[in-house]
């Protein structure tokens, strides 16, 4: 309509006009147009089937000039192609299966369909950034919707793509499920608030996997434009990527590899595809890996520790697959590597912090355990079967063996408490119970639990300790036989031992105040209450070695 509106206005012009008024009317009418064209670029919400203006330049646009359709359906993570308003001109296998319950054919959707509600808005933002600048890719986390209320998150590399005249006319987006990682940090968060409370108690380990691996797909054979046009979806992905031949010579890598390895293409080109591995073993384990997987015709997934080119140390995780053509010969491997020396190193972190919470939780003999209030699903750690009498491989489930073993005295009191805990109408509690072990003896259990609730304040999570304290129970009740005991002594003090001593006292006054002639008499009488006294201290000093014998036979 623009270029309609030139040709009209070019028509308009005046005969007598000089021949440079035409040019500088055709200059005027196309600075206005392409101003018109910025825009409506700059307003538009790529995401979202709202725009400023509509927009259609997608005759422009085709998919299968930007990389080979089979290579694109191979892929192991998610590749889309939109127009400017968001609608999908273009979605992988794998995209489309992971969405299959919005449309069995996604291309009559927009992007913003398949993302969580609350991060539509993000992905706005990031695709105007790439209008914006389309030399620059946009990276951006977000969740993506799934069936329900459920979402799962991917992390997004977005570009803009060209026509051949270098218009922006699509946004491109590489995306990789990273939900695991980001379950996993939660899990983090949540595990070192209850560390808070149970002072260094014992937790769960976290394993973090990044990529999910998909089989192995038979690839048409990559001639040098191929491979030159792959680089479109590889620019834009943060991990590094490499292409070798059937020798597993390297005959492309992407920047990614620059910036993770060190080594430009120039620089890779022609050498082995892990030329770069230093670990002791490493390659000759690697060198098994592919020629398995080569008979297989499998992907492969490997963690190991490299040096790049600046002798630094990484981890990579390497998810190296073979490609075979139409005939079914080998025609090379596609590698794509990801540094994950920042979780390698987390984890050696996590697991030495686990060590030390270990020593800790067994040196006080004391079991960890949690139980998720929305499913019921109970976590032990091995030292709570191990208080309950049951090897950690045992096929009964923690919440039978902890209903089993209740004592039916405190059955009530642990219904209770539990109750109050779930309901949140307390937050924190401890108590004393009785469970009866596999062997019939009674343990007395010392216990204390915490509630973790979610932003509204709804509990979600219980999480507590148990110690076994039987012993110390028995202790007690050994000092309950001692209090009994020196009462017993005390009164013997009052009574047996005061009464002879009142008869000595009384004699002595007697003899202080008569003067009869039975002297002698009263003497033997005196004696007498003497021995007397003198075997009830004995029989207080008998009695206190006793207590000595009830401790040391405990």
């Amino acid at each position: 309509m623009l270029l309609t509106g030139i040709f009209f206005a070019h028509k308009s012009i005046p005969a007598y006009l000089p021949t440079g008024w035409y040019l500088l009317f055709f200059i005027y009418f196309m600075q206005i147009t392409w101003y018109l064209v910025l825009v409506i670029l700059l307003t538009s919400d790529p995401l979202t089937k709202k725009s400023a203006q509509p927009y259609k330049p997608m005759s422009l646009l085709k998919v299968d000039q930007l990389l080979p359709e089979q290579l694109l359906n191979s892929l192991i993570f998610s590749v889309v192609v939109t127009d400017l308003s968001g609608r999908f001109l273009y979605v992988n296998p794998l995209f489309q299966h992971k969405f299959a319950h919005i449309s069995t054919t996604l291309t009559n959707n927009h992007f913003a369909d398949t993302v969580y509600a609350e991060d539509v808005k993000a992905c706005n933002e990031a695709a105007k950034e790439c209008i914006r600048n389309p030399e620059k890719p946009v990276a951006i986390t977000v969740r993506k919707a799934c069936e329900g209320e459920e979402f799962f998150w991917t992390h997004w590399e977005i570009s803009a793509v060209k026509n051949e005249l270098g218009y922006v006319v699509g946004i491109m987006s590489v995306g990789h499920d990273i939900t695991t990682t980001e379950t996993n940090n939660s899990k983090a968060v949540e595990l070192s608030q209850s560390r808070a409370y149970l002072d260094e108690q014992a937790v769960e380990s976290i394993q973090s996997n990044v990529v999910n691996i998909t089989p192995a797909v038979r690839q048409e054979e990559l001639s040098e434009e191929e491979v030159t046009r792959m680089a479109l979806v590889a620019h834009n992905t943060t991990n590094a990527v490499v292409i070798t031949d059937k020798e597993e010579n390297i005959i492309w890598v992407n920047e990614g590899f620059n910036r993770i390895i060190g080594y430009t293409a120039e620089e890779a080109k022609g050498k082995n595809i892990f030329f770069y591995l230093n670990q002791s073993g490493v390659e000759e384990k690697i060198n098994k890996r592919i020629r398995y997987s080569i008979e297989n015709k499998l992907a492969f997934v490997e963690e190991v520790q490299v040096s790049n080119k600046n002798n630094k140390t990484i981890w990579l995780e390497i998810d190296c697959k073979p490609l075979f053509d139409e005939a079914d010969r080998h025609i090379g491997f596609m590698s794509i590597e990801n540094d994950i020396t920042k979780r390698k190193n987390a984890e050696k972190e996590q697991q030495e912090t686990l060590q030390r919470l270990s020593l800790a939780t067994d040196s006080a003999q004391i079991g960890v355990w949690e139980v998720d209030l929305a499913d019921g699903t109970t976590f032990w750690d091995e030292k709570m079967y191990d208080l309950y009498g049951f090897a950690k491989d045992t096929p009964f489930p923690p919440y039978k063996i902890f209903k089993k073993a209740m004592h039916p005295d405190d059955k009530e009191m642990m219904k209770n408490i539990l109750t109050r805990l779930s309901e949140g109408k307390k937050s924190i509690d401890s108590t004393v119970y009785r469970i009866t072990m596999p062997n019939g003896k009674i343990r007395y259990i010392e216990a204390h639990a915490i509630v973790q609730k979610n932003a509204e304040g709804k509990p979600i999570r219980l999480i507590g300790t148990n110690r076994n304290i039987t012993d110390d129970v028995a202790v007690q009740e050994k000092m309950k036989t001692q209090n009994k005991v020196l009462r017993d002594i005390a009164f013997i003090q009052s009574h047996e031992v005061r009464r002879p001593l009142a008869n000595i006292l009384g004699v002595i006054e007697v003899l202080n105040s008569s003067n009869s002639v039975h002297n002698k008499e009263i003497f033997d009488h005196l004696i007498e209450s003497a021995n007397e006294l003198d075997m009830q201290i004995r029989s207080i000093v008998k009695k206190t070695n006793n207590l000595d014998g009830i401790f040391s036979n405990g």
